[in-house]
């Protein structure tokens, strides 16, 4: 079991190594959030920006961990790297947060504006990846009615909201390249616009089926 989380410990250890090594040197208090135009727009105390940070990457491993033992599928083996991959690829995402968090506090000036586009892009293509080859469950995926009543609905939708993921990732990594004032709506377009359409798709597949 150790090996197979072997990248989720490393991540954690890293940024809890990350933390010891530059403690001293960082201010009482730490930007936690940037706008979109890179500009911090929410602070922390050191102590809490910690706990909230390592905190995340904790509670994400124990839920990696216990979903596969709780969930009533129990068919995670079936798509044991599909699921790895995505949950490493969070545990990558928190690190490099963690990271940043630690790099501006040291007074690094680091481009946020284009960080933020291309690892919230590297999310939706890294899922629209893997998000076909995951089978049903209660925990991971386009979770709806009509994906949990029918295995084939599900892997019909699953193709497709990878194909949509996809593009959305696509899409959101281009609007580091555009002006700041349409970035925000281009994002929250193609992330909001991607989860409803795999929705909507679950749906009038499942009635496609229905209709055979």
């Amino acid at each position: 079991m150790m090996k197979k989380y072997f990248f989720a410990l490393i991540m954690i250890a890293l940024t809890i190594l990350a933390w010891v090594i530059t403690y001293s040197h960082l201010p009482n208090e730490l930007a936690t959030h940037w706008g979109i135009s890179g500009e911090a727009d929410d602070f922390s105390k050191k102590p809490t920006a910690i706990a909230t940070l390592v905190g995340i990457m904790i509670v994400q491993y124990i839920l990696m961990v216990l979903i596969p033992k709780i969930d009533p599928r129990r068919n995670y083996p079936t798509f044991t790297r599909a699921y790895l991959s995505i949950f490493n690829t969070m545990f990558l995402v928190l690190f490099l947060i963690n990271l940043i968090t630690i790099l501006t506090g040291l007074g690094i000036k680091l481009p946020i504006p284009y960080l933020g586009s291309f690892i919230l892009g590297a999310i939706f293509m890294v899922f629209g990846n893997f998000i076909q080859q995951v089978r049903p469950n209660f925990f991971l995926g386009i979770r709806t009615p009509w994906t949990l009543s029918s295995e084939n609905v599900w892997r019909l939708t699953h193709r497709l909201s990878s194909r949509i993921f996809v593009l959305a990732g696509i899409i959101i990594v281009l609007t580091a390249f555009i002006p700041e004032s349409f970035t925000e709506p281009i994002i929250f377009i193609a992330a909001i616009g991607s989860i409803l359409l795999s929705v909507f798709a679950s749906y009038f597949i499942y009635q496609k089926e229905l209709n055979k």
